[in-house]
């Protein structure tokens, strides 16, 4: 089986299930996030294990725990950062080594942002904002986003190589994705179909057009640093959990600080 068949047949599965989990979010967006964060997790160790940082593999558990806590225990998110700083400076001083513990200690709280509490923040979003299905809305603008970067790189870019992280990523495809979403506001505004009133619209365009698209250049940076292709070969044809859900990760955490910022 080819690879562009694997591909397809994986989405045809994923697709409805990530649409449901979307619709009616609750308990099953928590449980599906909570699956996001383990597996995140574990790939990203995997990763850093590759690069020679060892990350405990400890930290798969403990990223689940702290992501459910972030998700359950609203206010207590400070004490919670604390607790997660004294774990990993704590682990970092009984295993010191001069060349691989203050590595590993970055490392293991960057892993944690990555993968507990950008998912937490995800979920809260679905669970705090159910007037309007912020998520829903925001996964499909990134697909958009993902399809005509692709689409407008592969058709006319000429201006490669912006970012040693990511060679092939071309200058008019990432603009062509900051635009696209601007481009269905448009749309919807002159339609007058009004779904999500439209200054969400523009959260939503600037979440999924820039921030989308800068977390899937982060993980081609971890990858790059890992010296790996994929995060893992999970999904067969697409890579792993993180390879997919890189422009989700980032998009969707500052959609929910900016909606915090605004509307509290």
């Amino acid at each position: 089986m080819n690879e562009l068949l694997k591909r397809v047949l994986v989405a045809v599965v994923l697709i409805p299930i990530v649409l449901i989990v979307l619709y009616y979010r609750g308990l099953l967006l928590v449980i599906s996030l909570l699956i996001v964060s383990f597996l995140g997790c574990w790939e990203y160790a995997q990763m850093m294990h590759k690069a020679g940082v060892k990350i405990s593999y400890v930290w798969v558990v403990f990223n689940s725990l702290f992501y459910l806590a972030f998700v359950y225990f609203q206010g207590w998110e400070l004490s919670l950062l604390w607790l997660v700083l004294f774990l990993a400076m704590g682990e970092a001083i009984l295993t010191w080594t001069k060349e691989l513990s203050v590595p590993r200690l970055f490392a293991t709280l960057f892993g944690f942002v990555y993968t507990a509490l950008f998912p937490a923040m995800i979920v809260r979003i679905g669970l705090n904002y159910k007037e309007y299905n912020f998520l829903l809305a925001l996964i499909l603008l990134i697909w958009i986003v993902d399809s005509v970067a692709y689409f407008a790189g592969k058709k006319t870019g000429k201006h490669r190589n912006i970012t040693a992280i990511s060679p092939q990523k071309s200058l008019e495809g990432f603009i062509a994705g900051i635009l696209a979403p601007w481009l269905i506001l448009i749309i919807l505004y002159i339609s007058k179909v009004e779904i999500i009133p439209f200054s969400y619209l523009a959260l939503l365009a600037v979440a999924s057009g820039i921030f989308g698209q800068i977390g899937d250049l982060v993980e081609s940076m971890l990858k790059r640093f890992c010296n790996v292709k994929n995060s893992s070969h999970l999904l067969p044809g697409h890579g792993g959990i993180l390879d997919r859900c890189d422009s989700i990760l980032f998009a969707g955490s500052f959609l929910y600080c900016a909606l915090e910022i605004l509307l509290k």
